[in-house]
């Protein structure tokens, strides 16, 4: 019996530039930069890390605690991981980027990853989740750059709060620029799903919008 398709995309939109392009630009290598949560991966990432490393019992009150409250995720984060050992959530994001990499990647998604890989693309994540295990998970993609929310550590312990405000929506955007600023690109592709993905998206020549229920379709040379 077939099964359904992951994932469903919008077909990728070639943006004219604002303005002509620097002279040369086309010389500089392609940048494809990648949101994680689902768009590389099929679910969230984040609450399952923190019943990894706190238990499903505590991250349970502390989701409550936050409901309804200003900057969820920040509260969450200080709450769970706060006072916590670094090296020791760092064993744990170790294992936990290995199982997103062995278990949880859309399939279709990294075939267009490793495409891009082919090409000699300069493969980027941008995700609002936690570096301390996006950035693992990227080692084990072969990424190029990984930008991501850190978690500010003092002394050994993390201290939950977040360094240089949440890595989403305009935020992450300002980051991707920074990184073009240090290293143009020839052509910027952008791979997102989600309402909170359209500031990366439009800064795109090609954003390609991932959405459920159908396989991203296959990426030729033509």
């Amino acid at each position: 019996m077939s099964t359904r398709p992951l994932t469903i995309v919008e077909p990728p939109r070639a943006l004219r530039p604002a303005a002509p392009e620097p002279p040369g630009r086309r010389q500089h290598q392609a940048v494809v930069v990648w949101n994680l949560d689902g768009t590389l991966t099929r679910r969230d990432t984040l609450l399952p890390f923190l019943r990894q490393v706190c238990g499903p019992i505590q991250v349970g009150r502390a989701v409550a605690a936050a409901t309804g409250r200003d900057g969820p995720r920040a509260l969450l984060l200080q709450q769970l991981l706060g006072g916590r050992v670094t090296a020791e959530v760092d064993v744990v994001a170790r294992r936990y980027a290995q199982h997103l990499f062995n278990h949880l990647l859309r399939a279709d998604c990294r075939r267009r990853w490793q495409w891009h890989h082919h090409h000699g693309h300069h493969l980027v994540i941008a995700s609002s989740s936690p570096e301390v295990y996006v950035g693992h998970l990227g080692t084990l993609l072969g990424a190029d750059t990984v930008i991501a929310s850190r978690i500010a550590s003092v002394n050994g312990r993390l201290t939950g709060r977040i360094s240089g405000g949440d890595c989403r929506g305009a935020e992450r955007a300002r980051r991707v620029l920074a990184h073009l600023t240090e290293r143009p690109a020839g052509l910027l592709w952008a791979y997102g799903n989600l309402p909170a993905d359209r500031d990366l998206l439009d800064l795109a020549d090609i954003a390609i919008r991932v959405r459920p229920l159908r396989h991203l379709y296959a990426m030729t040379d033509a």
